[in-house]
């Protein structure tokens, strides 16, 4: 990954939206090197950033996405773009979409984003590992008090926006079913790891077709509190 950071990578004649692509915990763009490849062979323009503080808060990383968000519409002439997030990156577009809302974002792609935490997180370091904490287990068990205060500023219209990628064989998301985001579109994987499912050709193709499916409905704009759904349900 030191080896492969960039900033953005345009089409000469681009197809479909444009794409932001967010790491996750521990990792930096060069993350995406292998889905840079496919987006590029389908004439996707497409930006990614790198997160820092690399252990800070997640609300941290809120201004440098708006800036790359900001920056990608610009740049690709499109009121509405795509976010493709892994890990801990699906976490920080969420709370973009707290403090900014959704007007700028067409579609949001998780892959392995624990949307409930993980327990892992409680044996990682950083203000982030912290946030991402899941106390429990499986079946009873709650989020951190961080993505608690998250959940409750989010409402079902919004999750409409969002397709949650994971896999059951995950094994740094504890308990997987972390990755179930209530009102998304959910897509469940077996046989894949958790850093594998930014390279797993399935995965990548899965994420392309959902890209080019994307529609130019009306964005979201809406936010309600709601309570946040315990996890499973």
């Amino acid at each position: 990954m030191p080896f492969r950071r960039f900033r953005q990578r345009s089409a000469a004649t681009p197809r479909g939206p444009a794409v932001l692509l967010v790491h996750g915990y521990g990792c930096n763009s060069g993350y995406w090197d292998g889905m840079s490849r496919v987006l590029a062979r389908s004439h996707i323009s497409h930006h990614a950033l790198d997160l820092e503080p690399v252990l800070g808060s997640i609300d941290q990383y809120v201004p440098e996405l708006d800036a790359a968000i900001q920056a990608l519409c610009t740049a690709s002439g499109q009121a509405r773009i795509v976010l493709v997030a892994h890990s801990m990156g699906g976490l920080a577009a969420r709370a973009y979409l707290r403090r900014h809302g959704a007007a700028r974002i067409a579609k949001i792609i998780t892959l392995g984003t624990p949307h409930h935490g993980t327990a892992l997180a409680n044996f990682a370091v950083g203000v982030n590992a912290r946030e991402m904490g899941w106390s429990g287990w499986a079946g009873r068990g709650q989020p951190s008090a961080w993505l608690q205060a998250l959940a409750a500023s989010e409402n079902a219209e919004l999750h409409r926006l969002f397709v949650s990628i994971y896999s059951h064989h995950d094994n740094i998301v504890s308990p997987p079913t972390s990755a179930h985001l209530d009102g998304a579109r959910n897509i469940a994987l077996g046989g894949v790891g958790h850093v594998a499912l930014g390279v797993d050709v399935g995965v990548q193709r899965l994420v392309l077709d959902e890209i080019l499916a994307t529609t130019s409905a009306e964005p979201v704009t809406t936010l309600a509190v709601n309570p946040a759904h315990p996890l499973g349900q």
